[in-house]
């Protein structure tokens, strides 16, 4: 288990609080951090309808990086059945959503990072809207 230093554990937190500023902003749904998340494990924000929200926050992240994070993330929303969603950000890079692909040929991937679309937060949003209306 990596273990976090004081900043990186701010700075994580404060990327939390803004997704979840973003997520109310655009969606409507009071998401929140979950502050248990240390103690007893789950993902970071609740409050997304029928999605396990994992918020991550670097100053470099490597492809290595997102593939870890996103098993984390699959594991996380499995012990929930929702739908993984990795919500990434590095310095001077836009926000990244990481989701598993719901179209055409999804299921020839199952967990792998080969089946997980990186697309913008806006774009996220819309997808949740229309799982909420499913």
């Amino acid at each position: 288990m990596i273990q976090m230093g004081g900043m990186s554990r701010r700075k994580g937190a404060a990327f939390e609080r803004e997704i979840a500023t973003l997520i109310r902003d655009h969606l409507g749904f009071d998401a929140k951090r979950n502050l248990m998340q240390t103690a007893e494990g789950g993902h970071d924000l609740l409050g997304v309808p029928g999605w396990a929200v994992e918020c991550k926050r670097y100053a470099k992240l490597t492809q290595a990086d997102i593939n870890k994070f996103w098993d984390q993330t699959v594991r996380q929303a499995a012990e929930v059945a929702a739908r993984p969603c990795l919500i990434t950000k590095a310095d001077r890079q836009p926000i990244q959503v990481h989701i598993q692909w719901l179209g055409p040929g999804a299921d020839c991937y199952g967990d792998s990072i080969l089946g997980v679309a990186t697309i913008s937060f806006e774009l996220w949003c819309g997808i949740v809207r229309e799982t909420i209306e499913e």
